[in-house]
């Protein structure tokens, strides 16, 4: 397993033949963590303008992939795939002190979550195959 820490408190967590793309952490006291477990698996991970927040990524088993950004101040994303194929597009900009949390188990399942709304939570779970779901929060 190789550790690479970026700065600003990022840290990043590869595994296998597992891939982390593009990442990126701008601002002070905010986190980016990103584990992956398994073969093929993707991210693209983006957080600018995020104080005090924090993405945490998890993927488990093979060809997820996942791409997140975020710009909110005082707010959480959290992203659990574990199964194969799964995917996941959330976004989290302007919005104050929300939280998003998306876990999909399985296979084949599908995620779009996009939040600007402040003081709001977003909280989706899907077990099983082929499921999937657009949310929207402004």
């Amino acid at each position: 397993m190789n550790f690479f820490k970026m700065a600003a408190l990022a840290a990043l967590v590869v595994s296998g033949s597992a891939l982390a793309g593009f990442q990126h952490n701008y601002d002070e006291n905010s986190t980016l963590k990103i584990y992956q477990q398994g073969g093929g698996n993707n991210v693209t991970a983006l957080q600018a303008d995020a104080r005090d927040s924090t993405t945490d990524i998890k993927q488990y088993g093979g060809g997820n992939g996942a791409d997140v950004g975020q710009g909110s101040d005082d707010s959480k994303i959290t992203l659990l795939q574990d199964g194969f194929a799964n995917n996941a597009t959330i976004d989290q900009w302007n919005g104050d002190d929300s939280k998003i949390n998306v876990k999909q188990h399985g296979g084949g399942n599908g995620a779009v979550v996009d939040q600007t709304a402040s003081s709001s939570s977003v909280q989706v779970t899907q077990v099983g195959f082929g499921n999937h779901v657009m949310a929207s929060q402004y």
